[in-house]
């Protein structure tokens, strides 16, 4: 298709904005008639054991594994809890400052040691674990009560349709301000706060200026059901789906001063991650699913997170591992030699960015452009955008469905949602897969701000010119890797990232819909959760993936 300059000239900064929330990347819009928890009038143990979760971290010990090996692994401030059981070990307490939790069981079972040393040390809690020392001692001693602060802040469930229920948790997991996430959990239940027995699990991570809703439960619908939304459609089939949004997507819409987002970057951001999952198996095995490891889905910017989260793991104790598998979806952390365009067009957008940062500017914006754009496309559609030949509605699809070439040299520039053309006219035609009301209210619902590093880091990444740590240990993953692109968003190009790990189990799967002369019409980034027939084109190899690894996994 070709354009001309005239568009170019007048579509640059948008184009800018645009490609950096591709690649890197309004107020909350919480639920109406959310039926509240509370947890004093619940009588199921996980919902009381997390309004006291107050650790930095959590290790949890399966049946199978050595309490000993937790405390070993243990760093000041943690908290290990221990799957019920018996342990035929002797525990040695070595370290001050952590806790010891037995957790119950659901027919009251609970976790008895052989013995356990060293529980004098200080700030060291035991809780609900039976063994000689104590019961000689008097039931006093087995709870030192922490005045440690709590970290769940706020606890909600929904009831979404055909026994499936939504919750969300939202848990300071540091000491600044905006050091709050929001995990999520999509699950099939057999009564109100107990879920069926699951056949597989997965822990998701959106992409830029996004968050779990947004592109997720809800993209772009009011009324979520299993062909709209891919937790659900996991949901009814078995999966508990998790997720979380990432702190930078509850930043207010009304904030001004960013310097807080001064050092937000990729790293951070694995940090959540892993702390909400280790809450998340926590929760899992205290509702009846096993407190076993979880497959983490990345989705384009998500992606990074995912492979420098399990990058991460390699460098720890495996007790202290969170990850069982990762899933790449329609992203990437590094390009082919084939692909030097693209690799080249990155180095660009990251010296852009360090320019940006260079200035004092920590914040990316783009969330709160988007949503702006999608308003006046519903407000005022027929109006003239800021960009002349564009009405407002014509421009939004426009948008969503580019595919010119940008950078220098010009790289290969993908798009969010394929769109159709009359090969004389920038302007689409219409959407191929997906509604444009649903890629209107996406936009609409965009969180506004996104930290200007974590671009940075991952554009840096994808350049391979400058030192990062994102990547500093994919060379060592050894876990499963499911790879799920689209022909046109990063389809090919996302291959190469899995080749650079040591797994020996990588499935690819691409969503190809057009010729390959037709990339620039074909199922696009965004499609691969929004479109219309996404469900049967790649939700069902997603979810049979995590069905084949969960059964191996028990293997």
């Amino acid at each position: 298709m070709k354009t001309s300059k005239v568009y170019h000239s007048l579509l640059a900064m948008f184009f800018l904005c645009l490609t950096a929330w591709f690649t890197t990347g309004c107020e909350d819009h919480l639920y109406n008639g959310i039926e509240s928890a509370d947890p004093a009038t619940q009588q199921d143990d996980w919902v009381a054991l997390l309004e006291e979760i107050n650790a930095e971290s959590s290790i949890i010990v399966e049946k199978e594994s050595s309490i000993q090996d937790a405390v070993d692994a243990a760093n000041p401030g943690d908290a290990i809890y221990i799957e019920p059981g018996t342990y035929p070990e002797s525990v040695t307490i070595t370290k001050s400052n952590i806790q010891l939790i037995g957790l119950k069981g659901e027919s009251g079972e609970q976790v008895s040691i052989s013995g356990l040393k060293g529980m004098d040390k200080v700030g060291v809690e035991i809780r609900n674990i039976q063994h000689p020392e104590l019961m000689t001692k008097g039931p006093n001693n087995n709870h030192k009560r922490s005045d440690k602060k709590r970290r769940l802040i706020s606890m909600d469930r929904r009831e979404l349709k055909n026994g499936i229920a939504h919750y969300r948790f939202v848990v300071d997991l540091g000491k600044d301000e905006f050091d709050v996430v929001r995990i999520h959990r999509v699950v099939r239940e057999h009564r109100s706060y107990r879920p069926v027995r699951t056949d597989g699990a997965v822990f998701m991570i959106h992409g830029s200026s996004q968050n779990f809703d947004d592109i997720f439960l809800r993209p772009g619908v009011d009324k979520p059901d299993e062909q709209s939304s891919s937790p659900l459609y996991l949901a009814s089939n078995n999966i508990d789906v998790w997720g979380i949004d990432l702190a930078w997507t509850l930043v207010p819409l009304e904030t001004s001063d960013f310097s807080f987002m001064k050092d937000w970057g990729v790293e951070r951001d694995v940090d959540h991650t892993l702390k909400a999952m280790a809450i998340a198996r926590l929760v899992r095995g205290l509702s009846g699913q096993g407190f076993d490891q979880l497959n983490l889905l990345g989705f384009s910017y998500g992606v990074a997170v995912a492979y420098a989260a399990a990058g991460r793991e390699t460098q720890q104790h495996g007790i202290r591992r969170d990850i069982k598998g990762v899933i790449a979806a329609e992203g990437a952390m590094k390009y082919a030699v084939e692909d030097e365009d693209s690799r080249i067009a990155n180095c660009n957008r990251a010296a852009g960015a360090q320019a940006q940062l260079d200035m004092g500017i920590y914040q990316n914006s783009n969330g709160l452009t988007f949503s702006l754009f999608g308003d006046d496309a519903v407000l005022s559609p027929h109006d003239p955008s800021p960009v002349p030949g564009f009405t407002n509605y014509q421009f939004v699809l426009f948008l969503g469905t580019s595919t010119f070439a940008q950078g220098d040299p010009p790289a290969p520039f993908w798009h969010f949602v394929g769109g159709e053309f009359d090969g004389t006219s920038p302007i689409p035609q219409g959407l191929l897969y997906t509604k444009p009301s649903r890629w209107i209210q996406l936009l609409r619902g965009l969180p506004p701000y996104q930290p200007q590093l974590g671009g940075k880091e991952l554009s840096a990444c994808l350049c391979n010119e400058e030192e990062v740590t994102i990547d500093d240990h994919l060379s060592e993953i050894k876990l499963p890797i499911l790879y799920l692109g689209v022909a046109g968003g990063f389809g090919q190009q996302g291959l190469f990232t899995s080749s650079l790990t040591r797994s020996s189990d990588v499935t690819d799967y691409i969503v190809t819909l057009q010729p390959g002369e037709l990339r620039a019409i074909d199922f696009g980034h965004g499609d691969l959760f929004m479109a219309e027939e996404a469900s049967e084109l790649a939700w069902e190899v997603l979810r049979r993936w995590l069905v084949e690894h969960a059964q191996k996994f028990r293997a």
